[in-house]
């Protein structure tokens, strides 16, 4: 007996029970506190045989339902064993053999633990200390710093290999979980039979002991004991179970959550990934972008050295140009044939073309005029265009130039700008506009006009512009002067050594004229205290230093008070001049002696210089004294006569802003003439002379007024409709000096009708103007927005025609009315030198397209065109009024008496007669229409109040009211005298 016991209780745990395998081992477990429990027996020694026997029996059947043995047979054992216990009369002895079972359970519970620790040990089973101990080491692996910073070498491979791990030992940990969990089931339901037989055992053994009287008691106690400890023993491996059950959804739980950790380090990892993948992206999108400016920012280099050096290349020609004057190329040319060349339509003289005899065909070349929207022609700063653009193109496309033919174009320029401006020509090369070396010449049949010559090899379009003058001159170390060419007080001197070798310095100068300056004090307030300026000196240098400082000498109008003083002066000396004082004649003798008695007394005077002249003539005379400064809240007060001044020298950087240049002393060296030293190179520069309470941060704002001004064009927008045809209409811009020149020039060609022109605008050389259309007006051409580039010497000028936008618009007005509205479209191009000196190479700005175009409202004119498809509306013929009541006094006939007596007061009377204002109105209008007096108004005021009264009211009564209310009881008596000689009448008749 003890020994099957052992067996079934070693045998309950077996690798291979439930199906066995690697599953079955994974959910061992060792015996738990409570298993070890239930292997101790409590020894009763009061218990018989039989009690005792069950006891055992139970321990064994206990330990086999939590070894899971089979339930078929637990009924075989208790069969033999009541079947024994029949057999059986001593109990002693089955208590003395009961002991050694006791040990042999203790030794089976502790042989348990030492196989469930070698098989988690030494077998390949599933180990949870394992596991456990696993995720420790990946979660030592996490709090590394190697996974923790992300950077470009981030292990993502080995990352990925780690995730890997951890999911399969989450997998497994799971799928050992869910065994077990099964396993449990099974088990739970395996002890739930084995209560169901053991109670149906019980419950029929119990049965037939009852039918045996003496031993019923006995047996009842026995198996009713039993039963207890059999319940017993079951409620706690239930409650095993339950812990059992616990402890695997516990474990599930964590699996789960495991799962999920590594799901989210799977997810993060695969992030990680994706960010370091689109950074690696960026990175190289960004370097790639970096290598591209890069290369714009090579090319552009590249493109800007090779303009400088085009540039450089013209300006030694130039100055060899200007050097060699050109002598021996004009000998070649001079006798070569000229052929003008026409444009189409009748448009007069295009150009004049010289060519090699013998080489160049007249009829192989096509001369055209170019409409300047068509192009994009680029203006440079005080750029004007003085002529029509034409292009030269070959009749067929194998006619080629074999050998340089010479081009003169006729310009226009005024007699002012002759001394400030010069000719040259613009050419059109693959796109871009650029000067090519010109020359000025005259024809003999062409007096009148003048010719810019250059010298092509190939077709092209060519435009000739005017600029400010240019002094090309080559400095060495050796002193020289440069002298302007457009006014000769402006000079630069330059000492020696000041350059350790050759420079070439470009001169360019700006007249400052006084309607200038007098523009800016009328238009910006900041600029009140301005008195005059000097030109612009535009100069470019190609040194950066002076090793000795340049001389600077330029006109300046002196103080208007000093000025003015000065021509006073002039003026008495030429009166004096003109009617000197008569001298009474000395003798001879007597002259003789007191001119010798002087020269004895007298030493000789000498010859004052130029500059104790000016400090006389600037000094007050004796008689006069100085005059106070007159103050008034702190500021000198708005006078003339302060002829103290004072003078700065300004500048210009290359962002165009003005500065102050200090520490420059300027000396008047005559009245209208200024010197100054420079210790560096400017570009730009100016003086200006201001008042003595002048604020110094005005003085920037007062250089960038005038340089704004001399940039824009003032001028005025004249539109004029065709007489005969008024949807006919033109307009041109005018500069403000040719307006009345203009609208006489329109007038002649019929264009005669129109508004006034427009208030003064400002615009610059080659703005797009742009006609806009609001209102009931439009342009009737295909064109809704005509346009045209405006020029100071070229017409400038759009042709369109009118018309209604809808005909049933407008209908209380005899004309269609509209407006006009002129937009001026400009493109803003930043100086070369601006971007050049930026700091920031990489900036993404200077890669974008440099022009910027922008569009301002310049005015807006009104128009009227006429309705030409509506008729007049005919006049209203009013039916005749026949009054046929005779048994009133207030018929026909005093109405007439009464509207041709009466006076202005009527409109008074009809109000007194409650007649509207607004048939009062249409009374009047009437009377206009028809051409009727005011006579035969007032008697349709009548009419319109006799028709409006009832019969029933006596109108005698209302009308001599209405008479007398308003200063006319004449009118009053006569209707009463009227009314009654109707009584009398009446009473006769009956």
């Amino acid at each position: 007996m003890p020994v099957e016991r052992r067996q079934a209780s070693h045998g309950g745990h077996g690798r291979h029970d439930h199906g066995g395998g690697h599953g079955s081992t994974k959910v061992t477990k060792r015996p738990s506190s409570s298993a070890k429990r239930r292997a101790i027996p409590t020894p009763n020694v009061e218990e018989s045989e039989t009690p005792d026997y069950s006891v055992n029996e139970s321990k064994e059947e206990s330990r086999e339902t939590e070894e899971n043995v089979p339930t078929e047979e637990v009924p075989n054992r208790l069969n033999k064993e009541e079947e024994k216990d029949e057999g059986e009369e001593n109990v002693s002895e089955k208590e003395d053999s009961e002991e050694p079972e006791v040990v042999n359970g203790n030794s089976d519970v502790k042989e348990n633990d030492k196989k469930w620790a070698e098989r988690s040990k030494d077998e390949d089973g599933y180990n949870i200390r394992s596991f456990n101990d696993n995720i420790l080491e990946f979660t030592e692996i996490f709090d590394s710093d190697r996974y923790r910073n992300v950077d470009e070498n981030y292990p993502v491979e080995d990352l990925m290999n780690v995730v890997a791990q951890i999911s399969n030992t989450i997998e497994e940990f799971k799928q050992q979980t869910q065994n077990s969990q099964q396993q449990l089931e099974g088990l739970r339901t395996k002890m739930k039979q084995v209560k169901e037989n053991i109670q149906f055992s019980v419950s029929r053994k119990a049965f037939e002991i009852r039918t045996d009287d003496d031993l019923q008691s006995i047996e009842e106690r026995e198996l009713t004991e039993k039963l207890a400890k059999l319940n017993a023993e079951i409620a706690k491996a239930n409650s095993d179970l339950s812990e059992a059950l616990r402890l695997s959804a516990e474990t599930e739980s964590t699996a789960v959550r495991a799962q999920l950790a590594a799901e989210r380090a799977k997810e993060e990892a695969k992030r990680i990934e994706e960010e370091i993948e689109l950074r690696a992206k960026q990175d190289k999108k960004r370097k790639h972008e970096e290598a591209k400016k890069m290369e714009e920012l090579r090319r552009q280099q590249e493109e800007e050295a090779r303009k400088q050096e085009e540039e450089k290349r013209a300006k030694e020609a130039e100055w060899k140009r200007r050097e060699a004057a050109g002598v021996e190329k004009a000998s070649v040319w001079e006798s070569w044939p000229a052929h003008e060349m026409q444009l189409p339509g009748g448009g007069g003289l295009a150009c004049i073309i010289r060519g090699k005899p013998n080489s160049f065909d007249e009829s192989s070349v096509t001369c055209k005029d170019i409409d300047q929207l068509d192009i994009e022609l680029t203006y440079g700063p005080q750029e004007e265009l003085v002529g029509t653009i034409i292009q030269l193109a070959p009749t067929s496309e194998q006619t080629k130039l074999q050998n340089s033919i010479y081009v003169a174009i006729p310009f226009t320029l005024s007699r002012a700008s002759v001394h400030s401006r010069e000719a040259f020509v613009k050419a059109d090369k693959n796109g871009e506009w650029r000067e090519i070396p010109s020359t000025e010449v005259t024809y003999e049949n062409h007096k009148d006009l003048k010719f810019v010559q250059v010298e092509i090899k190939e077709f092209m379009t060519l435009a000739v512009m005017t600029r400010l003058k240019r002094d090309y001159v080559t400095f060495s170390k050796r002193s020289s002067k440069l002298t302007s060419t457009c006014d000769h007080r402006i000079t630069v001197t330059v000492a020696r050594e000041t350059f350790y070798r050759k420079e070439h310095i470009l001169l360019q100068v700006q007249p400052v004229d006084s309607a200038t300056v007098h523009d800016v004090q009328t238009r910006n307030a900041s600029c009140k205290h301005l008195l005059a300026s000097s030109p612009i000196m535009q100069m470019q240098w190609e040194a950066t230093e002076f090793h000795k400082p340049i001389v600077i000498t330029l006109p300046c109008p002196p103080n208007p008070a000093k000025a003015r003083k000065i021509a006073q002066m002039r003026k008495i000396k030429e009166e004096k001049m003109k009617n000197p004082q008569r001298n009474i004649p000395v003798p001879l003798d007597i002259r003789e002696k007191e001119e010798n008695q002087g020269k004895q007394s007298k030493p000789k005077p000498k010859k004052k210089t130029l500059q104790e002249q000016l400090a006389e003539i600037n000094a007050p005379p004796e008689e006069e004294k100085p005059k106070p400064t007159k103050w008034y809240m702190g500021d000198y007060a708005h006078n003339d006569d302060d002829e103290n001044d004072h003078l700065y020298l300004v500048a210009r950087t290359g962002t165009g802003k003005w500065f102050v240049v200090p520490e420059v002393e300027i000396a008047q060296v005559k009245l209208d003439l200024l010197q100054f030293s420079l210790d560096k190179p400017l570009d730009q520069f100016m003086v200006l002379r201001v008042r003595t309470n002048t604020d110094d941060d005005l003085i920037p704002v007062m250089s960038s007024a005038i340089f704004e001004l001399l940039q824009k064009r003032f001028v005025q927008v004249v539109v004029k409709q065709r007489s005969d045809n008024p949807f006919d209409t033109r307009l041109e811009i005018a500069p403000v000096n040719k307006v009345q020149k203009i609208v006489k020039q329109m007038n002649e060609d019929g264009f005669e009708d129109g508004p006034d022109p427009s208030q003064i605008v400002g615009v610059c050389e080659g703005d797009t103007i742009e006609i806009h259309f609001r209102g009931n007006i439009q342009n009737n051409s295909n064109v809704k927005t005509p346009k045209f580039i405006y020029n100071s010497n070229v017409m400038s000028s759009s042709s369109f025609f009118l018309s209604e936008v809808d005909q049933y618009l407008q209908r209380n007005f005899n004309v269609y009315r509209g407006v006009i509205e002129v937009y001026r479209a400009y493109v803003i191009v930043p100086d070369r030198k601006a971007i050049a000196r930026k700091e920031s190479v990489l900036d993404e700005n200077s890669f974008c397209v440099r022009k910027e175009k922008k569009k301002n409202l310049l005015c807006e004119i009104p128009m009227n065109i006429p309705k030409y498809h509506v008729e007049p509306s005919p006049i209203p013929h009013q039916a005749p009024v026949v009054i046929r009541n005779d048994s009133d006094p207030v018929n026909d006939d005093l109405m007439r008496q009464l509207a041709a007596e009466m006076g202005e007061e009527w409109r008074k009377i009809a109000i007194t007669l409650n007649i509207s204002k607004a048939r009062i109105q249409a009374i009047i209008r009437n009377a206009q229409i028809t051409d009727s007096t005011d006579e035969d108004a007032r008697y349709q005021m009548l009419i319109t109040w006799l028709k409006k009264m009832p019969k029933s009211i006596d109108k005698v009564t209302v009308l001599t009211n209405a008479f007398m209310k308003n200063g006319r009881p004449d009118l009053a008596e006569r209707v009463r005298m009227k009314d009654e000689a109707f009584k009398r009448k009446q009473i006769q008749s009956h």
